[in-house]
């Protein structure tokens, strides 16, 4: 009986064959990691694009009803504006970040205490003015509250552009806004928005020296 010899893997084969699947796997932990990673970050920007487009729209949708009054039929010409709305720098002024306006939420024509509004920047947040008067004084800053998260987002940068036309005796102005954000603790994930509110309120041109400077 004739006997063959039989031969098996060796030890060094079997030793590099193990080094190869471990390179394989590794290199294809990394990828997945690479991936997810990725896929979470992408995420995350979608968010943050999203929250910031969200604040700039309802920014945006408020502003547009400035220094409204029910009663503008009976307040305002293209040489007069005699109503609350159009006599103090609460009513509608900007200053770097800053903007302060006013509108007849419950259309009755006076200006109550909750119908001042205004937004700016304050540590990387959102803030939004919630009425007129602070401690009984008028003439102070107002109560301010936050509206964004710095855990979600942080706030970067927030300015104003006034724009001012002359149509038949009436004031139409614009504002540019302008929103920077960024994810939080990452400058190198930046967002910017701009939008163009139009507010819907013409004023007399005669007040074009207290309003659009």
């Amino acid at each position: 009986m004739t006997h063959q010899s039989e031969r098996g893997e060796t030890l060094t084969g079997l030793l590099v064959g193990l080094s190869v699947g471990l390179v394989v796997l590794a290199a294809g932990s990394a990828l997945l990691a690479n991936h997810l990673r990725g896929h979470r970050m992408a995420l995350q920007d979608s968010h943050l694009h999203h929250d910031l487009r969200s604040a700039m729209d309802w920014m945006s949708r408020e502003l547009r009803k400035a220094q409204y009054s029910a009663k503008a039929w009976e307040t305002r010409s293209p040489t007069a504006c005699t109503d609350t709305f159009c006599d103090g720098f609460e009513d509608f002024s900007i200053e770097d970040d800053w903007i302060d306006f006013s509108h007849d939420r419950n259309h009755n024509g006076e200006k109550d205490n909750d119908e001042c509004m205004g937004f700016r920047l304050s540590d990387q947040r959102l803030m939004v003015k919630r009425s007129c008067v602070l401690n009984g004084n008028w003439q102070s800053s107002g109560d301010w509250q936050a509206i964004t998260d710095q855990t979600s987002l942080e706030i970067t940068a927030l300015s104003w552009q006034l724009r001012c036309e002359l149509h038949q005796g009436w004031l139409h102005r614009s504002v540019q806004m302008n929103l920077t954000a960024q994810w939080p603790g990452d400058a190198t994930r930046q967002v910017s928005l701009t939008q163009t509110v139009h507010l819907r309120n013409d004023l007399p041109a005669v007040m074009k020296a207290r309003f659009c400077p």
